[in-house]
């Protein structure tokens, strides 16, 4: 009789799963690590980047990206290829090494040329025996470097600044008059070239034939620096200047986990509010670059492949033929072979529908994050017309897309991701609402501060006929102080009507008000 029993190999697959299983859940909740090399920290990758991982490790604790500071792009590159960071930034016009392997579009970088005030450098084409300040062996140094090289110009004296501790733009030689101009690749706004253009007046200049420097190198992209980009009155730039534009992009090792992309690329599609919440209070105004974060696309010209987890998030609510077959299998078998013709046709109009509400869907995100671009206009009771008006258009657009979602237009996924950038937008607005609010509120007590101090000053030499002895003057200057403080108390009666100002700047403006009213 034999003596086999089932217990003694259930019994070892019993304990082999359980193992299994113990392993899986050591390693579920063991907390991994990547770094992220993502340039100078006062630049807006870096600014980025820090946010981007606190809003990973809220959303996904078992995964912690660290990020440390570098030279830029070349340097980043060069740790990513090396294997000694996972994750890295770059600019798209940087040849990158088969190791790298993409996973967003994070914004749009512009070249930024700024030249001394009064200089003789009017063109690019001036730039010959110039001195222009560079960061060493950095992205915007062979950026600039292909510029000068299409434009057949001789050697530019390159003054490049060192890559060491502690990285900053202050040490480039512009504000020291050590060098002719500046170039950077940075995004519109950033706070070190409106410091150069604002507080040392430098000039902006245009870098044009952007169309035929693409030819050269695909991930140029052709832009503008809008009229008043850097301040609106006296506009700064005074007219539109042509230039070049490159995507800055989050590139991870091919060798990386894609269970760690697929959590990061879900973190930037799902939660760019936590990631623009994420960003330094005195950096808010980077919050308009989350919204900018996209899929990215062979139309950058990069080459550079899709890591598989990032893709295997992009594509999750793609529809395959296989899960076609299995929804609608039962139907293809009652009707025999002559269904095949049929199925792929109904397949081939499917994919179509299903690539109609992917195409409605970014268009609803692409009209609400467009609102996220700067104004320009100085006054800020325009300034809050023209940001309540783009508002009520982002009411709107999600009515729109609240009614196509009803009428299966777009998917809930899709729906839901507009949705982010729709808070995300909206509280952006908000936040420039209250700014433009406060900046009125400072203006009227500006005003009134203005007015007390003209009325209480010294009395005129008795040579003058506004003395103490003509009563008739002094009495006739104070009602002309009461009726312009009396103006202004109706202005700000009327800003608080038009919801130009809160409860709470009404209420200091009447403080104010109340002081000048007492030293008139």
């Amino acid at each position: 009789m034999s003596n086999w029993s089932p217990l003694k190999f259930l019994l070892p697959l019993f304990l082999a799963i359980l193992l299994g299983l113990g392993i899986y859940g050591v390693q579920a909740q063991r907390v991994h690590e990547l770094v992220l090399a993502a340039g100078s920290p006062s630049g807006e990758s870096y600014l980025l980047s820090r946010a981007i991982a606190q809003a990973v490790a809220k959303n996904h604790p078992n995964l912690q990206i660290k990020v440390i500071s570098t030279c830029g792009s070349a340097q980043n590159l060069d740790l990513l290829e090396s294997g000694k960071v996972a994750l890295a930034t770059s600019q798209a016009d940087i040849p990158a090494s088969s190791n790298a392997r993409s996973i967003a579009v994070l914004y749009r970088d512009i070249f930024q040329l700024v030249v001394q005030p009064n200089s003789t450098i009017h063109h690019i084409t001036d730039l010959t025996h110039q001195t222009i300040a560079l960061q060493a062996d950095s992205g915007e140094q062979r950026s600039f470097q292909e510029v000068t090289q299409y434009y057949g110009l001789d050697p530019v004296d390159l003054q490049t600044t060192p890559c060491q501790p502690p990285l900053s733009d202050r040490a480039d030689g512009f504000e020291t008059r050590q060098a002719d101009g500046v170039f950077r690749v940075r995004t519109l706004g950033n706070d070190y070239i409106e410091k150069l253009v604002r507080q040392f007046h430098g000039q902006l200049i245009p870098i044009e034939q952007a169309d035929a420097l693409q030819i050269h190198n695909p991930a140029f992209e052709t832009a503008t620096i809008p009229q008043g980009a850097y301040q609106g009155n006296p506009a700064i730039p005074a007219q539109p200047l042509p230039t070049v534009a490159v995507k800055r992009l989050l590139l991870a090792s091919k060798t990386l986990d894609k269970r760690w992309v697929r959590q990061i690329t879900q973190t930037l599609d799902e939660h760019r509010l936590d990631i623009a919440n994420a960003l330094p209070p005195e950096h808010s105004q980077l919050r308009s670059l989350v919204t900018n974060i996209s899929q990215p696309s062979n139309a950058i010209g990069t080459g550079i492949p899709m890591h598989v987890g990032a893709r295997a998030y992009y594509d999750r609510n793609k529809p395959t033929l296989f899960s076609f077959i299995l929804e609608n299998g039962s139907t293809f078998v009652t009707l025999g072979t002559p269904a095949i013709a049929a199925m792929l046709w109904i397949w081939q109009r499917f994919l179509e529908r299903w690539q109609q509400q992917q195409n409605l869907a970014e268009d609803y995100i692409r009209e609400a994050t467009q609102a996220m671009a700067e104004e320009t206009e100085v006054d800020p009771k325009l300034r809050q017309k023209i940001l309540r008006d783009k508002l009520l258009k982002l009411e709107q657009q999600f009515n729109q897309a609240a009614t196509a979602l009803v009428n299966e237009a777009i998917s809930q996924e899709s729906f839901r991701t507009f949705n982010e950038a729709y808070t995300t937008t909206r509280t952006v607005l908000d936040r420039r609402i209250a700014q433009a609010s406060e900046e009125l509120a400072d203006r009227y007590i500006a005003q009134l501060v203005n007015l007390s101090q003209r009325s209480t000053l010294p009395t005129p030499p008795p040579s003058t006929q506004a003395t103490s002895s003509n009563p008739v003057a002094s009495s006739t200057t104070q009602t002309v102080h009461q009726q312009e403080l009396a103006q202004i108390l109706e202005e700000i009666e009327t800003s608080l009507l038009n919801k130009e100002l809160s409860q709470e700047s009404f209420r200091t403006c009447l403080d104010a008000y109340r002081l000048a009213w007492e030293k008139i």
